[in-house]
């Protein structure tokens, strides 16, 4: 973690201070068990108190480009596009969205994990799963997320014939990113973005149940290219006992370019996922992740993450591709 604070003032003290009492009330709706559906309901009022003040957002810095005209049916101009940013490697999020009026697509090619706990041995295959994301404005994008194709096989040590198969097409995510301030550029970057996922209908794949929550990445950009993400997420998940569960996801990331490679970036990040269900242990990963920016449209990218306890997943290796249009 960094010392020393960061000040805000003006209008993006402003922005940052109006958004602390929502998510602190999401928080609290979720500790208290209530249903997804009055979550969902606080993300709605969140994202109409956005609305109003983004529409008013304009630059006042004469050699920025004011964009706040753009929308879906009048595309940002490609010169003045903000730098292409998706939310991979890794698990953290980007802070910014896609321009108005363009596309982006993002997917794993493949993704294996391996896990063990309680006995239990499983490997897992994802490939092609999807992530289109349109700009409706300038501050904010929609997204689909589909979790591709999947294979799964869990094995138990204590009895080799117990083996628990299942393979089909996994969940969509549903996901609005809203930047609240550092879309284009500064030193402090914010956005929120409130999700639900709908469950297939494939068994081990899916639990089947509709759930959702809010995220909010925190970008700091440091002197010398560094990238600082802090990033809290609170989600209404199934429990134990078929009720909802308060789940909250923590995560601190730094990236810079690999020195030597253009176009190449690394990515160091600590991530921890603790439940209020008490039956559910809690995920710790040390996850890596590299990109490699082909073009200003065109990013590769290849990632590790290593379990850090005995509930989580010992390894997984990914490979992926985002594209923007």
């Amino acid at each position: 973690m960094m010392d020393g604070r960061i000040a805000f003032r003006g209008q993006n003290q402003h922005d940052l201070d109006s958004f602390v009492a929502p998510i602190a009330i999401l928080s609290n709706l979720a500790r208290s068990g209530l249903p997804a559906e009055l979550a969902g309901l606080a993300i709605a009022l969140l994202a109409l108190s956005s609305s109003a003040r983004a529409d008013d957002a304009t630059t006042t810095d004469p050699d920025v480009p004011d964009k706040s005209g753009y929308t879906l049916l009048n595309p940002t101009p490609d010169d003045e596009m903000r730098k292409f940013a998706p939310d991979r490697p890794a698990k953290g999020f980007s802070v910014r969205t896609i321009d108005a009026g363009h596309f982006e697509f993002e997917m794993d090619t493949v993704n294996y994990t391996y896990s063990k706990y309680l006995g239990i041995a499983t490997h897992s295959v994802q490939i092609l799963d999807p992530t289109f994301k349109i700009g409706i404005t300038n501050w904010a994008d929609v997204e689909v997320q589909f979790n591709g194709l999947q294979a799964s096989r869990s094995l138990d040590a204590a009895s080799p014939a117990g083996v628990e198969n299942g393979a089909g097409f996994g969940d969509i995510v549903l996901r609005t990113k809203m930047n609240l301030i550092g879309n284009d550029d500064g030193p402090v970057g914010l956005a929120v973005i409130p999700y639900v996922k709908l469950p297939s209908s494939a068994p081990v794949i899916s639990n089947g149940v509709v759930e959702g929550g809010l995220i909010a990445p925190l970008a700091l950009r440091l002197p010398q290219d560094y990238l600082v993400t802090l990033m809290t997420e609170v989600d209404a998940l199934k429990g134990s006992a078929n009720h909802r569960e308060a789940n909250f996801v923590n995560l601190i990331g730094v990236s810079h370019p690999l020195p030597g490679i253009e176009g190449a970036n690394v990515i160091v990040e600590l991530f921890s996922a603790v439940g209020s269900d008490r039956a559910v242990p809690p995920i710790y990963t040390f996850d890596l992740g590299m990109n490699f920016r082909i073009d200003k449209h065109t990013i590769l990218d290849v990632g590790l993450n290593l379990g850090l306890n005995n509930a989580a997943p010992k390894v997984q290796i990914y490979t992926g591709v985002s594209v923007r249009f």
